[in-house]
């Protein structure tokens, strides 16, 4: 058989900045649909159902939130607070044991967990008896695979010996490190104080504690940042020797996000500025030897992340691009999202109600959404879009499906050829804009979405 000649993946080369296409306001796409289009109608009994249905021998991954930090960092959009009397970390800890207890009861026996994984927040908010404890209740209530893969993200400025000794001793295998921006300047103005000396060490400290796969969160549109500022970041992570690097644009949303109004709007940059540090990170983390995965995500070589996207098997879900096979997400904790064949659910987002629900034994769930057909014929063509920049149409498909590409196919975004649709090197920064052309429900709500670039 002849293999099919795959895409142009590089960015390599300068990018093209069409301003109709990098600032419109679109979803991530990590679920389809939407969270924005969740809804009440999905109850702690559909969820139930839909669990106890699993298949017998289903690979499971786990979400773990714990919404808390030391101090709320300005850009941030995560579900996340600072912890007071009033809401504590233990008594959180004790609602997440409760949850774990209510969701293992529901799964099919012989079911196993190969990805776990901490999100925030920062994990590392947690003292090493916490820890502790919740490895304990997840080895308690679900069984892992010989060789799941443990993850965690934190903030490095948190990561002291014992929280690292503790993580590690509980199987940690990998972590994402949230270094954002090395600057001094742009971190007093985002509220996140971080010499880069912190940071060495947290990742110094992981690896001697045995944790090898080290991962790195960067952003570009922060106030007061420039090319330089992105090109020095992502140099860093390079000398680093980091297995991966995200690479995320600040979405400005201070009328969800009451915190963000602490950001001098004036202060950032906009328009080709913003789109030519997202290009200036590609080109830095590519020129040192990094594999670019999807839109956002850059891959060592021998990385799992870098395997999955050569053998077409690369994924994405609420965490981004992953190599994450399984078969359902289950998120536990506030705000947390899970994702079953047919069904997404999301948990709810304050903490106090959280508590409040699995402290009277009842579900934590509060709205979410079951996948008809055409969801489910959307959300895999949108996902195989923005994993290979390449989709066979289905048959099925609308008749008048090229007449919503013409857009993207005219600006060179995109060729399609018969029935199958290729991004070109030009599109793969737009191919959010791209995958929008698929999402028969998108309407133009400003504010609900981050740019596009």
């Amino acid at each position: 058989m002849i293999a099919r000649a795959r895409p142009e993946k590089s960015t390599a080369r300068r990018w093209v900045y069409m301003p109709e296409f990098a600032q419109e306001q679109l979803p991530r796409y990590t679920s389809y649909p939407p969270a924005n289009r969740f809804h009440g109608g999905i109850g702690p009994g559909a969820v139930a159902a839909a669990l106890e249905s699993l298949p017998a021998d289903s690979k499971l991954s786990l979400y773990i939130h714990i919404p808390y930090c030391q101090k709320l960092c300005w850009y941030c959009g995560c579900h996340t607070s600072v912890p007071t009397q009033a809401d504590p970390v233990d008594s959180y800890v004790d609602a997440l044991e409760a949850e774990m207890s209510q969701v293992g009861a529901l799964l099919p026996a012989d079911a196993r967990v190969s990805h776990l994984h901490f999100g925030g927040g920062s994990p590392d908010i947690l003292r090493p008896a916490q820890i502790d404890r919740l490895f304990a209740a997840l080895r308690r209530n679900f069984a892992f695979a010989r060789y799941a893969e443990i993850a965690t993200e934190s903030d490095p400025r948190g990561l002291s010996s014992d929280v690292i000794g503790a993580f590690a001793r509980n199987g940690l295998s990998r972590a994402s490190l949230g270094v954002q921006v090395l600057d001094a300047g742009v971190q007093e103005r985002i509220n996140r104080i971080q010499p880069r000396e912190s940071i060495e060490a947290a990742i110094a400290g992981l690896r001697r504690a045995g944790v090898e796969s080290i991962n790195v969160d960067m952003m570009y549109g922060l106030p007061g940042q420039t090319i330089d500022h992105v090109v020095e970041t992502a140099t860093f992570a390079a000398m680093q020797d980091v297995d991966r690097v995200a690479v995320f644009g600040y979405a400005h949303v201070p009328w969800m996000k009451k915190h963000q109004k602490g950001i001098d709007t004036n202060e950032l940059p906009e328009g080709e500025a913003r789109f030519r540090q997202a290009e200036a990170a590609a080109r830095t983390l590519e020129q040192a030897g990094y594999l670019p995965i999807g839109f956002d995500h850059f891959a060592a070589p021998g990385d799992s992340m870098a395997t999955a996207e050569r053998r077409g098997a690369l994924r994405r879900n609420f965490q981004g691009y992953t190599d994450d096979d399984a078969i359902a997400l289950i998120g536990l904790g506030a705000s947390s999202i899970s994702s079953l064949p047919g069904m997404i659910y999301q948990n709810v987002a304050d903490s106090g109600r959280y508590r409040e629900a699995l402290s009277e034994r009842r579900s934590p769930v509060v709205r979410g959404v079951l996948l008809s057909d055409t969801d489910q014929r959307v959300a895999r063509t949108i996902e195989r879009l923005m994993c290979d920049f390449t989709v066979e149409l289905p048959d099925e498909w609308p008749q008048a499906l090229p007449l919503n590409l013409a857009r993207v196919i005219n600006a060179g975004l995109a060729e399609l050829s018969g029935r199958t649709l290729n991004v070109t090197a030009q599109g793969r920064p737009y191919v959010r804009n791209i995958a929008a052309c698929f999402d028969p429900d998108l309407a133009p709500q400003p504010g609900r979405h981050s740019l596009a670039i």
